[in-house]
């Protein structure tokens, strides 16, 4: 059976402060806990006037606290921004707090578009998608536990603490083949990005279900879409709901950046030819929207398409209200129930 999940990306609302788009998340968190959504994973962005959470390894704990059984985790931590021994031991340390409800998500970008941001980060030059990345990823798994460095290696005798915790179970995103390779020869869990690269999402998917790894015995695969999604109570109000987003998303994509406006604003704006083509590159077509029912269907497809194990939502509008209601509907057209206990984790992860 399919599970659902939710991806949060702390959209800012133009007259709201950005620190209530970090309150809201606490607050759509409790809400999809009761409706029975799987995890609940926070996405790292940086210099973003329309998203609020640049600290996910933070926010995941006031999180989890505040909720009950959904697993809670990052989507992703961007590590070129990181070291790895701090995100392990941040992560450790969630998951002896939160035992068995913390997941880890990893990202490869910057999570950030201007060149002053990046700078200041001092990201390597070779960590973007090469040999730095791939560096950093197994000093990670090294340092959590999980897949031990060569025993020349310098640093192999490191161990994040605490260490009689394991590192939570660890999923790579991505929005390429080259990920899905990556996180297949690993043995990690799998997450793609549908809305970044729509075309692509099945193959990488398919692939990396056929080249997965198993590091210890009782390893699966776990293949993930990301999709963007809004559910209305029909699918004129569905629409509606996503002039917001897609609105947002154009001017920032066209170097006008700006806080999400409220459905009557986007609906009234006179969009620029370059407003409409940055929106074209960000693939609306790939985006899941409409009534519950036609919602269903489409991501059933999906789903079918790509042999998926789970569907992580995106939900952005500009009333909180307006998205708990979007993730209310989706529940109950899926016929979600929450569980008594925490869902087990898809990948093993051993300690040392």
């Amino acid at each position: 059976m399919t599970a659902y999940s939710v991806l949060e990306q702390a959209p800012v609302r133009a007259g709201s402060p950005p620190g209530a788009a970090v309150r809201d998340a606490i607050a759509l968190a409790r809400h999809v806990d009761r409706l029975g959504y799987q995890r609940f994973w926070i996405a790292e962005h940086h210099a973003i006037e329309s998203v609020g959470i640049g600290a996910p390894e933070v926010v995941i704990g006031s999180v989890a606290a505040a909720t009950r059984r959904i697993r809670v985790g990052s989507g992703g931590m961007l590590l070129p921004n990181h070291r790895p021994l701090h995100v392990a031991e941040q992560f450790k340390a969630l998951a002896a707090l939160y035992p068995g409800r913390i997941d880890l998500g990893i990202g490869r970008s910057e999570g950030a578009t201007d060149a002053a941001t990046v700078l200041a980060f001092g990201r390597p030059p070779d960590n973007d998608h090469g040999a730095g990345f791939e560096r950093q990823l197994d000093e990670l798994l090294a340092f959590g536990g999980v897949v031990p460095l060569d025993d020349g290696d310098p640093p192999a005798s490191v161990r994040a603490t605490p260490r009689d915790v394991p590192l939570p179970p660890v999923f790579l995103l991505g929005s390429s083949p080259n990920s899905a390779v990556t996180a297949a020869a690993k043995g990690l869990g799998y997450g793609f990005a549908v809305h970044t690269n729509p075309d692509a999402a099945a193959g990488a998917l398919l692939s990396y279900r056929e080249r997965f790894v198993p590091r210890h015995d009782g390893d699966r695969p776990h293949a993930i879409l990301a999709v963007r999604v809004i559910v209305g109570s029909d699918d004129a109000h569905a629409d509606a709901l996503a002039e917001p987003s897609r609105l947002t998303m154009a001017q920032h994509r066209s170097g006008n950046p700006a806080r999400m406006v409220d459905a009557a604003t986007a609906l009234a704006h006179e969009w620029s030819d370059t407003e409409r083509q940055a929106l074209a590159s960000l693939h609306p077509e790939a985006d899941v929207t409409g009534s519950p029912e036609h919602v269903r269907d489409r991501l059933a497809a999906l789903v079918e398409e790509a042999q998926a194990d789970e569907v992580i939502v995106i939900t952005n509008t500009f009333d909180p209200a307006e998205r708990r209601a979007s993730f209310t509907r989706l529940a109950a057209v899926l016929r979600l129930a929450p569980t008594a206990a925490p869902p087990p984790s898809p990948v093993a992860i051993h300690r040392d």
